[in-house]
C-alpha cells in the first residue's frame, strides 16, 4: 500500500534529528527558518509530473518553477535573495532551448529584485529542475501560529490555476479561460502581498497542494479546528464554466486543486486590501481538523489535494 506523502514526511522528520541551534524551524513548514532570519526552501519539478511540454513553452516551464519555489518564501513573509537551479536535462538539448528555459526563470526573478545565483547541470532522460531559494525576514509567519478566534482568509481565487491547466490540456477556448491560463502558466508568487499583510497575519501557508490539504496543514501545525464557509469561497466564473464543460464536480475540484500559490492565512479579523483580492473564507476555533459549513450543515473535510506518493484516486489530475 502506498505510504502517502504526509506519512513519508513524518518518517523523515523522525529520522532527521534536530541538532543545530541555528535552525528555528526545520521540517514542518513551507521553508526552514534560521535565527538570523534566513529562510531556505527547495522544490523539484519533473517533466510529465509537474509540467507538460505539449502545451507549455520552455520559458513557461522555467517561470512556473521559480514561481512555485518563491511562493514558499512568500509563505514565510520573507523577501527572496537568491535562487539556485540544479538542472536535469537530456544531453541533446539545443542551446536555444536552454536559453529559453533560463530566460523564463530570470524574468520572474527580476520581478522581485533577485537572481539565479548558481546551481548544477546533469544529463537526464527527462527534463527536470531542482530549485533552492533563499529569503530573509525580520518577522516570519508560520503554519503553527493560527489562533482560536481568528478568521481564515485567502488571496486570489480558489482552483484558478488548475482551471487553466485543464483548459490547455483539453484544448478549450483560450480566450474564455484567459485569466485561468495566465495563472497556470505564470503563477506570480504573492511575495509583495505577504509583506503588506504581514503585521496582521497569524498562521500562514501557500495553496500549493489544494485547499483541503493546505487548510489541514494549518489546523494540524497550530493544533486548532478550521471551519471553511463554502458560500464564501472566491470562485472565478472560468472555474464554474470549466467544471460544466468537462463534467467535473465543482466542490471536489475546489478542494482538491493545487498550484494556485495563493496565501491562505489566519488573522484576528477578515482583511481587505485595495491593491489585491483578499477574502474571508472561514474561522478558527478550539479543536482539530478541517470542517466545511455548507447550507447550514457542518461536516468533516478530509484532505483531497495532490499526493505524489498516494494512491491514484487521490491524485485528481484529469
Amino acid at each position: 500500500m502506498p505510504v502517502g506523502e504526509a506519512k513519508a514526511i513524518e518518517l523523515i522528520a523522525r529520522i532527521a534529528r534536530r541538532r543545530s541551534r541555528e535552525i528555528v524551524m526545520g521540517i514542518g513548514d513551507d521553508a526552514a527558518l534560521y535565527r538570523d532570519g534566513l529562510v531556505v526552501t527547495t522544490d523539484a519539478y519533473l517533466e510529465g509530473v509537474h509540467f507538460d511540454r505539449s502545451y507549455l513553452e520552455l520559458s513557461a516551464v522555467g517561470a512556473r518553477a521559480v514561481c512555485g519555489t518563491l511562493s514558499d518564501i512568500a509563505a514565510m513573509c520573507a523577501r527572496p535573495i537568491g535562487v539556485f537551479v540544479s538542472l536535469m536535462v537530456p544531453p541533446r538539448t539545443a542551446r536555444r532551448d536552454l536559453r529559453e528555459l533560463y530566460l523564463g526563470m530570470d524574468a520572474v526573478c527580476s520581478l522581485f529584485d533577485t537572481e539565479i545565483a548558481g546551481g548544477d547541470i546533469i544529463a537526464s532522460p527527462r527534463l527536470g529542475l531542482a530549485l533552492t531559494a533563499l529569503g530573509k525576514t525580520r518577522a516570519p509567519r508560520l503554519r503553527s501560529a493560527a489562533r482560536p478566534g481568528d478568521r481564515l482568509c485567502v488571496t486570489g481565487h480558489i482552483a484558478l490555476a488548475e482551471t487553466g491547466r485543464l483548459a490547455l490540456k483539453h484544448g478549450l477556448n483560450s480566450k474564455k479561460y484567459r485569466r485561468a491560463i495566465e495563472r497556470h502558466v505564470c503563477p506570480i508568487p504573492r511575495i509583495k502581498e505577504a509583506l503588506r499583510l504581514a503585521p496582521r497575519i497569524h498562521g500562514l501557508i501557500d495553496t500549493s497542494d489544494g485547499l483541503s490539504t493546505d487548510a489541514g496543514h494549518l489546523a494540524t501545525e497550530s493544533g486548532v479546528r478550521i471551519v471553511i464557509d463554502r458560500a464564501a469561497l472566491p470562485v472565478a466564473p472560468e472555474t464554474v464554466e470549466l467544471c460544466l464543460e468537462l463534467g467535473l464536480d465543482l466542490d471536489r475540484f475546489l478542494f482538491s486543486s493545487g498550484e494556485d500559490y495563493e496565501l491562505l492565512f489566519t488573522s484576528q479579523s477578515a482583511l481587505r486590501s485595495p491593491q489585491f483580492a483578499v477574502t474571508g473564507v472561514g474561522s478558527v476555533a478550539r479543536g482539530s481538523g478541517v470542517w466545511l459549513r455548507d447550507n447550514g450543515k457542518l461536516r468533516r473535510l478530509r484532505p483531497s489535494g495532490y499526493d505524489h506518493l498516494g494512491p491514484k484516486r487521490a491524485n485528481p489530475k484529469p
